[in-house]
């Protein structure tokens, strides 16, 4: 009895093995990865309505059963995206979520959900959207015109041309926001030629990479320095959804899809915005001194 117990623990353990083993197998190949940029985009929805589904906390997950539901079936959507024959399936459950919860309360959305559902619900349009050059066109020129809306508002408020917005926000923002403060005396109350510099060269990437997509440029350098800027945008306002969001629908433009470390690195970054960059520095700050 013991030796069947033994066996059937054993080639429990061997099944899983190689059931992982043929998952990375997949997730290894080229149209796995071609897929995986939407699932990425889907789950930083998920992480974007954090609070909005009422949870407390990571391991206090989903209070009320609504949602729960709603919670696992925007997941449910995720993985559904990465396999061929579910991935269409998987848009639909989106779609179905956004009907159900998104539709009602739209006017309390923030931009960045609008961006994930101008973008992520017409992949259902396509069998296979991740070999579609209509489909990337299409997200190429919504970044684009994304790009220069956001140039837009900066340029007609006039606080990024004079530098005042990120001044502003080293002398009171959060942890994160506060990055360039040292750049500057606080106590002057007027912007350096150093905050200027950086709040006008943010101001000009935007325009620039609003006209390098519109122009169908796909140069991987062009997409590194991207990831690399909106990365420290992420870091900057604490804010790593968005930027994850941006990435995934980027590696559909440039059609690369997603490699196993980038993969890892925007999931990561997702469970660390789900707690916020500056919650935890404080935390492991405040953890540093006790041991102290």
């Amino acid at each position: 009895m013991k030796y069947g117990a033994s066996a059937l623990a054993e080639t429990s353990l061997k099944l899983r093995k190689i059931s992982f083993r043929n998952f990375y197998a997949d997730l290894s190949r080229r149209e796995m990865k071609e897929r995986a940029p939407l699932s990425v985009a889907i789950l930083s929805v998920a992480i974007q309505h954090y609070d909005n589904w009422g949870i407390a906390g990571f391991f206090q997950t989903f209070l009320p059963a609504h949602s729960t539901v709603l919670f696992f079936l925007v997941v449910s959507s995720a993985l559904l995206c990465l396999f061929e024959r579910t991935n269409r399936i998987g848009v639909m459950v989106f779609i179905a979520i956004v009907a159900i919860d998104f539709v009602p309360r739209w006017t309390d959305l923030a931009n960045h959900t609008y961006l994930a559902l101008w973008t992520v619900p017409l992949a259902v349009l396509f069998r296979e959207w991740w070999k579609s050059e209509l489909y990337s066109q299409y997200l190429r020129i919504t970044l684009a015109m994304v790009m220069f809306a956001a140039a837009t508002q900066k340029l007609l408020a006039g606080t990024y041309i004079d530098g005042s917005y990120i001044y502003y926000l080293g002398n009171n923002g959060s942890l994160t926001e506060r990055m360039f403060s040292f750049t500057c005396d606080g106590t002057t109350g007027v912007p350096c030629i150093y905050v200027k510099f950086i709040s006008n060269f943010i101001l000009l990437w935007q325009i620039m990479v609003g006209v390098l997509l519109l122009w169908g440029v796909r140069s991987l350098v062009f997409l590194a320095i991207e990831i690399g800027f909106l990365l420290g945008a992420g870091l900057f306002a604490d804010e790593m959804n968005f930027q994850v969001l941006n990435i995934a629908l980027l590696c559909i433009v440039f059609r690369v899809g997603m490699p196993i470390w980038l993969l890892g690195t925007c999931l990561a970054l997702l469970v660390i915005d789900a707690f916020t960059i500056s919650y935890l520095i404080q935390q492991l700050t405040t953890l540093v001194l006790h041991a102290g």
